[in-house]
């Protein structure tokens, strides 16, 4: 499989700093410095910053618009969102998300996999809700989640990815990433999702071993620099915090989304690292194919 060599989206990653906020604290002194009038000191109180894994209700909002737009990708499917583990000690226990806004949270029912749905409310959306957890910031990597039902277990459907990834970079900008200046111009007034320069990371149910992708009788293994984040030259530790897919390298792989010589319908076949050799090609051979019935939540 031929997809271009790319580091379009760190390329220019030295330009963008994380400014950090200047915090004054007023100490007092027990003995004047000269003998004068008594001198008044002005203290001025700095909120920090909030330290709570949330997003924004409206740009969600936009990425549920971009999906219904693009609908014809992935039709049976419906709109999910997922979060996954952003740090090493990341633990789903206790795990509960909210949807707030004015002071009152609406509880958002889970699914096992830790995906959830979320109802659509232009009100919300104008209101400024957020979407929060009961974790910290940093907890969680969020992605958006769209699974068309009834596929064979173990495989994904590139229509479906192709649609994550519009709905996202259009729309929800979940994937904390490093926004280079030139993909913020082409989001503007393009689709980078259909531009080869551009690396979009998505993460497996697990650890992946191989990624198969299969079309009619044509069928071609996802190359290892497609895998385990391979693609993205080793950066600075200070530059993994603008990322949130550093400690999940064992789930990574980029499919052709800009390919257009896979179709949707074209399949990825995933052997998983805790699976015995081909064990996942026997089940979807064996297996009939799940005739699910869409999650509600």
């Amino acid at each position: 499989m031929k997809q271009s060599s790319v580091d379009g989206w760190l390329g220019t990653a030295a330009l963008l700093c994380w400014h950090a906020a200047a915090f004054a604290t007023a100490t007092g002194q027990e003995k004047p410095v000269a003998a004068s009038a008594e001198t008044a000191v002005q203290v001025v109180e700095v909120a920090g910053l909030r330290d709570v894994d949330e997003k924004r209700y409206r740009k969600i909002f936009k990425g549920m618009e971009v999906f219904e737009e693009n609908h014809q990708l992935a039709p049976a499917a419906s709109l999910r969102f997922r979060l996954y583990p952003r740090s090493k000690n990341a633990s789903f226990a206790g795990l509960r998300v909210n949807l707030s806004r004015d002071g009152t949270n609406m509880p958002i029912a889970l699914d096992d996999d830790h995906s959830f749905r979320l109802p659509k409310s232009a009100d919300m959306a104008k209101d400024d809700a957020l979407v929060t957890t009961n974790k910290k910031l940093g907890t969680y990597a969020w992605r958006v989640d769209i699974r068309t039902p009834g596929l064979p277990p173990n495989t994904r459907r590139l229509g479906d990815l192709r649609l994550e990834c519009k709905v996202d970079m259009k729309g929800a900008e979940l994937r904390q990433m490093i926004r280079d200046p030139s993909i913020m111009a082409l989001v503007a007034v393009s689709d980078p999702c259909t531009f080869r320069t551009f690396t979009n990371p998505f993460f497996a149910d697990r650890p992946v071993f191989n990624v198969t992708l299969v079309s009619g009788t044509r069928r071609e293994s996802i190359a290892s620099d497609w895998l385990y984040g391979n693609s993205t030259r080793v950066m600075p530790d200070a530059m993994y915090e603008l990322v949130d897919w550093r400690y999940t390298r064992d789930r990574q792989y980029i499919p052709p989304i800009a390919d257009s010589n896979w179709p949707d319908d074209t399949l990825l076949e995933f052997d998983y690292m805790d699976d015995s050799p081909d064990a996942n090609k026997a089940d979807v051979a064996a297996a009939p194919v799940r005739q699910e019935t869409e999650r509600q939540q």
